[in-house]
C-alpha cells in the first residue's frame, strides 16, 4: 500500500516539528511515548542505539544484504565467500520481485525486524491510539553514501568503491524506504522518509577525493525516485558545513541542516536555495541543540526563537522571501539525541522543540 500522493509544491510544514531519529533511552515504550507526545503532528519512530548495537545507524539497515558477515559488533561484506554469487543472485531476484511484481513477501525480506528496530514496531502499534491522525509520519534510513563508505569488505575496503557492493547498498536503502512507506502509509495521509547522511560532510575532502558529485547525486536520486514512486516525500539530514549546493541540485524535498551551530553554511548558496524553494523544497531547521549537553541544558524557547529569527534575517539579506521561508520551515533537533545527551536532557530537547514550534506558529499565524 502506497502513501497518499503529496506533490512537493503543496508541502508546507509551517514550522511544525519532527525528530531526527535517536534517543538515549533504553526503554522503547518510554521513548516512543515521548516522541508521540511532543511531536504529534509529524511523529517519527525512534532508534535506541544505547539499547543494542544493532540499532547503530551502520547496523540497523543491513538486514537483507547479501554476503554480510556479523562478528560481535562488526558487520562486513565477504565477497570471497563460496556462495557470494548465489547470494547476489538471490538479492536481485528479491529486489526485482519487490519493485516490478509488487511481491509483498519479497519486500518484507528487506524489512526492519523487531530485534533491529523495536521502536518501529512499537510506533506502528501505539500511533493509532493517539486519538487523532497526524499530518504526516516520518521514517528514516541511513543514506547510500554514508552506509556505503562505512560498510567494508573483508579486506577493509569501503563498499562504496566496489561498483557491485555500491549498487547493493543503494538498492537496499531504497528497499528499506519502500518497506517503511508500506507500513507508515496506513497511519497518516502522508509519509516522509529522511536519509541520514552525516558522511557527506567529508565530500570534497582528501578522504573522498575520488568520489564525484555525479556519483552522489545519482545514488541519492535513485533512492528518492523509489520514495516518490510511492507518493512519499524524501528528506536528508546532514551535519555541519556540508556542501548544500550538491543537495539542492538533487530531487530531495527537504534539506535538514544544523541551524544551531552552522546556520551560515546554508546561506552560502542563495541562488541554489532560491531554485530549491521555488520548485517546492523545504528546509528543516535543526534549531534545538543535541551535540552539546551544556547548550541543551541552558537554551530556552526565547533564545531559540531569537536564533531562528536571526536566521530569517540572514536569508532575507540574501534575497529569500521571509514568508516563503516560514511556510517551508520544518523544526527539528540539530541532530539525533541518542549520542551525548542524557535521558533527562533529551527529554528537555523534545520539550523545547514542541514549545518553540507552538510559539513560532502562533507568532507568525501559521496555524
Amino acid at each position: 500500500m502506497g502513501a497518499s500522493p503529496t506533490p512537493r509544491s503543496e508541502f508546507e510544514p509551517n514550522c511544525l516539528a519532527t525528530t531526527i531519529g535517536s534517543l538515549p533511552h533504553t526503554d522503547v515504550a518510554r521513548g516512543t511515548e515521548l516522541v508521540l507526545r511532543h511531536t504529534p503532528e509529524i511523529p517519527a519512530w525512534v532508534q535506541f542505539p544505547k539499547r543494542d548495537f544493532r540499532e547503530n545507524m551502520m547496523h540497523q539497515f543491513t538486514e537483507g544484504m547479501p554476503a554480510l558477515m556479523r562478528r560481535e559488533d562488526r558487520v562486513y561484506f565477504d565477497t570471497e565467500s563460496r556462495d557470494y554469487t548465489d547470494q547476489l543472485g538471490d538479492f536481485y531476484q528479491r529486489y526485482l520481485a519487490a519493485t516490478e511484481q509488487a511481491d509483498g513477501r519479497a519486500l518484507d525480506s528487506f524489512g526492519l525486524s523487531r530485534d533491529f528496530a523495536p521502536g518501529f514496531q512499537l510506533f506502528l502499534e501505539r500511533l493509532p491510539g493517539l486519538g487523532r491522525r497526524p499530518v504526516m509520519v516520518k521514517g528514516h534510513v541511513t543514506g547510500p553514501f554514508t552506509l556505503g563508505v562505512n560498510l567494508l569488505d573483508q579486506n577493509r575496503r569501503c563498499a562504496y568503491y566496489d561498483d557491485q557492493l555500491r549498487d547493493v547498498v543503494v538498492k537496499t536503502v531504497a528497499m528499506k524506504a519502500r518497506w517503511q512507506i508500506s507500513r507508515l502509509s496506513r497511519l497518516a495521509p502522508a509519509v516522509m522518509i529522511f536519509l541520514d547522511e552525516p558522511s557527506l560532510l567529508g565530500y570534497g575532502s582528501q578522504t573522498f577525493i575520488t568520489v564525484s558529485r555525479e556519483d552522489i547525486l545519482h545514488d541519492l536520486n535513485e533512492v528518492v525516485a523509489d520514495i516518490h514512486a510511492l507518493g512519499a516525500l524524501a528528506g536528508v539530514h546532514c551535519e555541519a558545513d556540508t556542501d548544500w549546493s550538491l543537495l539542492m541540485a538533487s530531487e530531495l524535498d527537504v534539506l535538514d541542516f544544523d541551524a544551531y551551530d552552522h546556520l551560515q553554511a546554508m546561506t552560502l548558496y542563495p541562488a541554489e536555495l532560491q531554485r530549491f524553494l521555488e520548485r517546492g523544497g523545504s528546509l528543516g531547521w535543526g534549531i534545538v541543540p543535541t551535540l552539546d549537553p551544556r547548550a541543551a541544558a541552558e537554551e530556552t524557547v526565547a533564545s531559540l526563537r531569537k536564533l531562528f529569527e536571526e536566521g530569517l534575517r540572514l536569508f532575507e539579506k540574501k534575497g529569500i522571501d521571509r514568508q516563503l521561508l516560514l511556510r517551508r520551515a520544518l523544526l527539528t533537533p540539530s541532530c539525533g539525541a541518542g549520542g551525548v545527551l542524557s535521558e533527562e536532557l533529551a527529554e528537555r530537547v523534545l520539550g523545547l522543540l514542541s514549545e518553540l514550534s507552538q510559539a513560532l506558529r502562533k507568532r507568525y499565524r501559521l496555524d
